[in-house]
């Protein structure tokens, strides 16, 4: 059962000119997706920069404005809605920001950072508050002591640590993870999506992960949506999508992923030639003489593609 629903969702920009300053034409960051949240699940949202991934999160927690569509959030329509700073929505959607740094005050010390959601949703003692932040740290596995140093103490990968340890201050439902690891390295990556699985099988949370990092995505999430032009061009299981991609762009994307593996490197370079030969010729059929992505078509029960009829027939 789910506990939000996002419904045809749309954030347009306005483009303006001419003599009046008059709404000529409309940037599309958003034009019409749906989704559906369920307890304890992750959600990958992939695609290449400038599709709509971040403002997609953003307009989720509130931070951009909506132009259409709708989210429910248990049973209540929260589109646009003025919201107290404490409302039950704001304690239960929080967000993880791909700039951990700027996205911390930096005159703040880490116990106030992490005082701050505690304080605006949850009445706990002095007392509390402090047993509280210890136990944050501990989740992410910061020392004690770090809770009395600043943001530039800190490297990028405890810097993201403690994004999290703040995301999860108020026991949150929904954490909107927009590429926390995209600035780490390797190893400091792994420890961190190591953490935020952690956190996820203790505390029941959900995950929406967005990322254009497949490798990434294929180890957190349980349904991944592929997105381009501000649409899904495929949505479905982490089976469906690594396993059994139909979409044109969603081949291409799984082509792109590197491996190391001297064996086969000449089949898969013919493979990518083969799969960017393919984007080219049947373009037609994944996309409208604008350019325009189609609408999802249900291939099965978890399984959805956009293309045309014929498309979806030949793929099958």
């Amino acid at each position: 059962m789910s506990f939000m629903q996002i419904n045809d969702l749309k954030v347009h920009y306005p483009i303006r000119g001419g003599f009046f300053n008059t709404i000529v034409d409309n940037v599309y960051a958003v034009d019409g997706i749906s989704m559906e949240f369920e307890k304890g699940k992750a959600y990958g949202l992939v695609g290449e920069s400038g599709c709509g991934k971040s403002t997609t999160g953003k307009s989720i927690i509130g931070l951009e404005k909506i132009s259409a569509g709708s989210i429910i959030y248990e049973g209540e329509n929260v589109t646009n809605k003025r919201r107290d700073r404490t409302s039950a929505y704001n304690r239960d959607i929080q967000m993880i920001f791909q700039d951990s740094h700027s996205s911390m005050n930096p005159r703040k010390r880490v116990q106030d950072i992490l005082a701050e959601p505690i304080r605006n949703f949850l009445k706990l003692t002095p007392q509390e508050e402090s047993r509280r932040i210890s136990e944050l740290l501990a989740i992410v596995g910061m020392p004690e002591d770090a809770k009395l140093k600043y943001p530039h103490e800190f490297s990028g990968g405890q810097k993201q640590r403690l994004g999290i340890a703040r995301a999860i201050a108020t026991n949150p439902k929904l954490i909107i993870a927009d590429e926390p690891v995209s600035a780490l390295d390797l190893s400091v990556q792994a420890q961190v999506l190591n953490f935020m699985k952690d956190i996820q099988d203790e505390y029941g949370l959900s995950y929406l992960f967005i990322s254009h990092d497949l490798g990434v995505v294929k180890h957190m999430c349980d349904y991944i949506s592929i997105m381009y032009k501000g649409r899904f061009v495929e949505s479905g299981t982490k089976y469906d999508i690594y396993e059994n991609p139909q979409h044109i762009y969603t081949k291409r994307l799984l082509s792109a992923i590197p491996d190391i593996t001297p064996n086969g490197r000449e089949d898969r370079k013919l493979e990518r030639i083969e799969v960017e030969r393919n984007y080219q010729v049947e373009h037609k059929q994944y996309f409208d003489e604008n350019g325009r992505v189609y609408n999802l078509s249900p291939i099965s029960d978890t399984h959805f593609v956009a293309a045309t009829s014929s498309a979806l027939k030949g793929g099958n």
